[in-house]
């Protein structure tokens, strides 16, 4: 079940967040045997939105390392305006709680958030994971300049309507502070 977990900042100054809302079915597990030991790694999918925008991919991988508690993997995700480029993924395991931190590339910016969920597997029916990625954006002005130069290539049309779900992020923002902060 992912659970985002806030993400520490590298600076003091006030980074523009994206708000992410994912269905994650269950991840498919695998087993490798090495000369190291045994490796278990888990294959899945993302689906939803980031900064308003609906995904139109997500994939993710993750195996252990040397130790069962710590590994890595790569993801994939894009949403009309763009690929997350460079996506890596950390994560850590106690056995009874795995946090994958996500990191890559969106729109010329950093992207991070994590997902933490209860034993070694992600997802399941029904589970949504929803949270705030930290980007380097400096306002909500940089974002949708960012899916605007992104977009240049589509129709008016096209591009009216992915800056007008890209607008829904502030809200989407607030909404989700507002419900954390009543928990």
């Amino acid at each position: 079940m992912g659970i985002p977990q806030p993400l520490p900042t590298a600076s003091a100054q006030a980074e523009y967040v994206l708000y992410y809302s994912f269905d994650l079915p269950l991840s498919i597990p695998g087993l490798t045997l090495t000369d190291q030991g045994t490796k278990h790694s888990y294959v899945g999918t993302l689906r939803g939105t980031l900064g308003g925008l609906a995904l139109t991919e997500g994939s993710y991988t993750y195996a252990n390392g040397i130790s069962q508690r710590a590994g890595g993997g790569t993801f994939t995700m894009a949403t009309k305006a763009g690929h997350i480029q460079a996506g890596q993924i950390l994560m850590t395991s106690d056995g009874k709680q795995t946090t994958l931190l996500f990191f890559g590339t969106y729109l010329g910016t950093r992207l991070s958030f994590a997902l933490t969920a209860s034993g070694e597997q992600f997802g399941g029916a029904g589970v949504v994971a929803t949270g705030l990625a930290e980007t380097t954006f400096q306002s909500h002005e940089q974002y949708v300049a960012a899916v605007r130069e992104a977009t240049a290539g589509l129709s008016q049309a096209a591009r009216d309507e992915l800056v007008t779900a890209a607008d829904r992020n502030p809200r989407l923002v607030r909404t989700y502070q507002q419900k954390s902060s009543s928990r």
